[in-house]
């Protein structure tokens, strides 16, 4: 076996430059048989395994991230993704929902649901619309209607880790509720909703610094300078080695699709794969532990939840202005630079409690019709040179609306008005925490020659009775205060519950779960698997409960808190 320290021998002739400031190695060219030696092994190269080896950025710690794809997109490599599905959306009765992607991101509405993942430097959001929001205060509680739940810390603990996390993702103040009212430019009118039953809730949206495009974390990749951190590409990982009597993690093994091998020594290893992945790679390792790494219990792999999304409501031409002008983007100004959050609404956490309801949460979805002038200045501007002039004909129709939307924009801080042909509201739910809704390893292996994540993902009576009930709270509401009645769909009308029609959002969850009783979770409150000295778990995949928000900005903030805890043991 060869052996190399990270920081020398092998790594002065392989290493080279990838986009100026992060030093890359790709498996592929390294002899099979080397090892490879680090003080910090990090798996997965997407926003928690960068997010996590930024901070130790300059340490006297060597840093190895781990990257089964490379810089680029390899389409090869994503085939690595399959699953074998044999729970929901598929196993339900109703006809197949769409994520919901328009644009130039539709194209991920056609992957099947849990392989929506990007193996490659910056992970998912290469493909992610930046959507971010905290999760709430009774997300980590303890709630009796909801068994298995509760973290085992509060949201205040996370307010430090929660603002860093913003920060990093270019957000402005972490604050999604009315409170965020009296920082806006032009807040919403006050249309009398019945706060006891439904809550406004606000979202923002991670952009890069100087853009409108989502930030992609291979810019922080791009942005790490310090000779300590390293990124070995086209490497999946294949094992993780323990000591003989397990308690002890000491070694993963990798493998790159060409067929190279190397082993990476490290005394402290963290897995920040995914909901999926990271379940699927503890359960596979099971040369030592014959149940899998940390599934003393049969817990790794359970728990999956993902967030359940549909349609609820639309309202058509005639009606939608009047309800786009109190639903849509609101500005504030916030360390010199504008950000934007979209108003919904949500249901109460009085009413969860009251009725015994998950928390769920409903968004505008504006569908823009062929003449809207903002689209034909885009495609104008990025579009096919043979419809530019058509384009340009449509923006121009409408001078004034142009004028106008610039200063709704610029001066009122206001989404820009747009040519509908309809406005509807989707919704995702939390899940209520199910043992039965799990990742296992499937008969059938990859190219690699691991076991396939065998996916049964559930969705309950729960999930669609609460967005049954935000939709039909959502009509009654507005037919009380006088806005337009919105057009139920047809499942809830019909309280057809077992034909509603759900996709997951690319947003598994839970598989590793957070707690203090090893019977019922995977890692303890500081992300350490049970029993096993230095390995390690980032990401959703130890949320206890994963909330309805969209969860990259609590993944962010976990992982920061993990770092914190990291840095105390291993730089003290």
């Amino acid at each position: 076996m060869r052996r190399t320290a990270f920081m020398g021998g092998w790594r002065a002739v392989l290493m080279a430059r990838s986009g100026g400031n992060v030093s890359t190695l790709d498996l592929r060219n390294v002899p099979s048989g080397t090892q490879l030696d680090a003080d910090l092994a990090l798996v997965g190269a997407g926003p928690t395994g960068l997010a996590l080896a930024r901070e130790f950025s300059g340490t006297r710690l060597r840093i190895l991230l781990v990257e089964s794809g490379g810089v680029d997109f390899d389409p090869e490599v994503q085939t690595l993704n399959r699953v074998e599905n044999i729970g929901d959306p598929n196993a339900r009765d109703a006809m197949p929902l769409q994520r919901g992607y328009t644009g130039d991101l539709a194209w991920l509405n056609d992957i099947p649901a849990f392989e929506l993942r990007n193996r490659m430097v910056g992970g998912s959001t290469h493909t992610w619309v930046g959507k971010c929001a905290a999760f709430d205060d009774i997300d980590f509680d303890a709630r009796k209607w909801v068994p298995d739940s509760g973290w085992p810390l509060q949201r205040r603990d996370l307010t430090d880790a929660l603002d860093r996390a913003a920060a990093l993702l270019n957000l402005g103040p972490n604050i999604y509720d009315r409170a965020l009212y009296h920082r806006l430019a032009s807040p919403p009118a006050d249309i009398d909703l019945n706060d006891d039953l439904m809550r406004t809730f606000f979202w923002q949206f991670s952009h890069r610094i100087n853009g409108s495009e989502p930030l992609r974390f291979a810019d922080i990749a791009r942005g790490l300078t310090a000779g300590n951190i390293d990124i070995l590409t086209h490497a999946t990982v294949t094992r993780i080695g323990l000591s003989e009597n397990g308690r002890r993690v000491e070694a993963l093994n990798v493998k790159s699709l060409s067929g190279k091998e190397a082993v990476i020594r490290a005394p402290v290893i963290v897995l920040c794969g995914g909901g999926i992945e990271n379940a699927r790679i503890l359960l596979a390792s099971s040369d030592v532990a014959a149940k899998g790494i940390g599934n003393d219990h049969d817990c790794v792999g359970r728990y999956l939840a993902d967030h359940p999304r549909t349609v609820i409501a639309r309202f058509g031409k005639e009606t939608l202005q009047d309800v786009a002008e109190h639903f849509g983007f609101y500005g504030l100004s916030h360390n010199r630079r504008t950000h934007f959050y979209l108003r919904g609404l949500a249901l109460s956490p009085r009413l969860q409690a009251r009725e015994g309801l998950l928390n769920c949460a409903t968004y505008p979805v504006q569908v823009l019709a062929p003449n809207d002038p903002w689209l034909a200045l885009k495609r104008f501007y990025s579009g096919n040179r043979r419809f530019r002039l058509d384009d340009l004909r449509t923006a121009l129709a409408a001078p004034g609306g142009l004028a106008a939307g610039l200063h709704r924009r610029l001066i009122m801080k206001r989404g820009l008005p747009r040519q509908l042909t309809e406005l509807r509201f989707d919704a995702m739910a939390e899940q209520r925490p199910n043992r039965d809704s799990r990742v296992t390893l499937s008969s059938l292996r990859d190219q690699l020659g691991i076991p396939l994540a065998r996916v049964d993902w559930k969705i309950g009576w729960a999930e669609t009775a609460s967005v049954a009930r935000l939709a039909e709270l959502i009509s009654a509401e507005f037919w009380r205060v006088g806005l337009p009645q919105p057009k139920l769909e047809p499942w809830i009308l019909d309280e057809d519950f077992r034909n509603a029609p759900f996709s997951d959002m690319a947003h598994p969850a839970c598989t590793t779960r957070m707690g203090d009783d090893p019977a019922t979770s995977v890692v303890d409150r500081n992300a350490r698997v049970h029993d096993v000295e230095g390995l390690y778990v980032a990401g959703s995949s130890v949320f206890p409960t994963a909330g309805h928000a969209n969860p990259t900005l609590m993944i962010i903030a976990m992982t920061l808190r993990l770092a914190d805890h990291l840095k105390s043991r291993l730089l003290s």
